[in-house]
């Protein structure tokens, strides 16, 4: 395995373990704005890998970039219903990071996943964060076969990784941490 493989899996570890794990596995899936902002920070977080060049120039000079890195995560990797629904998911993704109080969108958690992605005849967008979730695990697995293969993500990843602040600890435990969560040594004991 090459070096850009494993800091990438090392990554999408830490990733998946933080983001995807928490809500599987914690009262997180209870609350659909808490699975939605967790899952919102993912894609910010692997947008960086999927988005343009241009598109991560304007990030590294703090000059935006986000709103389009975001949408073109929803389409490019999420899926078609995802493109035609990105503005209004985006528009979600803002009022939850910046107000936890989402708008304009019906949010559920039932097992009912067919009005997923669908406007209601008043207009608001439908979205069931199990659905959410599950087609985001399917885009993370999408990205992992496409950097093993040296695909289109491949480069972005190699040129990239460097620069997500993560930092290599030589301890017994071996991990890789930005900064530990609660649940983790040395809090947790």
């Amino acid at each position: 395995m090459e070096e850009v493989e494993k800091k990438f899996n090392n990554f999408i570890n830490l990733l998946v373990k933080r983001t995807i794990n928490s809500i599987d596995n914690l009262d997180i899936k209870e609350s659909c704005t808490a699975t939605l902002l967790l899952l919102f920070a993912a894609i910010d977080s692997l947008s960086k890998i999927t988005c343009s060049s241009d598109e991560y120039d304007l990030y590294k000079k703090n000059k935006g970039g986000n709103k389009s890195r975001f949408k073109d995560f929803l389409g490019k990797v999420m899926g078609k219903k995802y493109a035609v629904c990105k503005d209004d998911i985006y528009e979600l993704r803002n009022d939850i990071v910046h107000t936890g109080i989402n708008t304009k969108v019906i949010l559920s958690k039932s097992q009912d996943h067919k009005k997923h992605l669908i406007k209601s005849s008043d207009g608001y967008l439908w979205i069931n964060t199990n659905q959410f979730l599950d087609d985001f695990k399917k885009a993370i697995e999408q990205i992992k076969n496409d950097i093993d293969v040296k695909g289109r993500f491949y480069q972005n990843a190699k040129d990239r990784i460097r620069d997500f602040n993560i930092i290599e600890v030589e301890e017994p435990h071996g991990t890789l941490s930005p900064s530990p969560g609660p649940e983790d040594e040395p809090f947790y004991q």
